[in-house]
């Protein structure tokens, strides 16, 4: 029978050595384990259910994380309340995002491309690409986010914990954030976002 002469640490040591060399390592800034060869186990998520974060007035419940799917993507529902600006204009170097609208209507600003997305409509925000998106309706806006690869979710969960006890996260707070996470704020266009579309963030 036959037998490896290496273990699957030692493969994955030698397979991440020479991926460094070549300047190819996958999933760069979100480390590289042995989980992503673990076999994927079933999760159920009940309705409703899932980690629970406020983002200002933004309601989050996460669902999945790049822990449960392999590093391949991070999953999460957001609330967001009539004239509330999502988050500051922003790009990410590495995430692609998708939008699902389930309920009411999501502006989102992609570049210089702004779209109105309704209920069953679906949105990608490609890396590289500054965006921000709000509900400029009456009602509250229901959205699936996704991000791939996944990595996304945990920037998420970090600065919601921001907002805790109806804080506000403080500049040095942000910037440590940016620098851990793939996010590139452009607090540069944030005045002209909220003065052209009446937002609030």
């Amino acid at each position: 029978m036959y037998q490896p002469s290496i273990n699957r640490r030692q493969l994955l040591q030698r397979v991440t050595a020479l991926s460094i060399g070549a300047g190819i390592l996958p999933f760069a800034g979100y480390g590289l384990s042995d989980d992503i060869f673990q076999k994927p186990a079933t999760i159920y998520i009940p309705p409703g259910e899932g980690k629970k974060g406020i983002v200002g007035d933004m309601q989050l419940t996460f669902k999945l994380s790049s822990g449960d799917t392999s590093r391949l993507l991070g999953a999460w529902e957001t609330v967001i309340q009539p004239g509330e600006l999502g988050a500051p204009p922003h790009y990410h170097a590495k995430t692609d995002e998708i939008c699902r609208v389930l309920e009411g209507t999501v502006t989102i600003m992609t570049g210089d491309t702004v779209k109105e997305v309704e209920a069953g409509g679906w949105h990608l925000r490609p890396r590289g690409l500054v965006h921000t998106f709000w509900n400029a309706g009456t009602t509250p806006a229901k959205t699936i986010d996704l991000c791939i690869p996944g990595g996304h979710e945990y920037y998420m969960q970090e600065l919601a914990l921001l907002f805790e006890n109806n804080n506000r996260p403080k500049p040095c707070e942000l910037k440590r954030l940016e620098e851990k996470h793939d996010i590139h704020y452009r607090f540069d266009l944030l005045p002209g976002v909220i003065e052209k579309y009446k937002v609030r963030l």
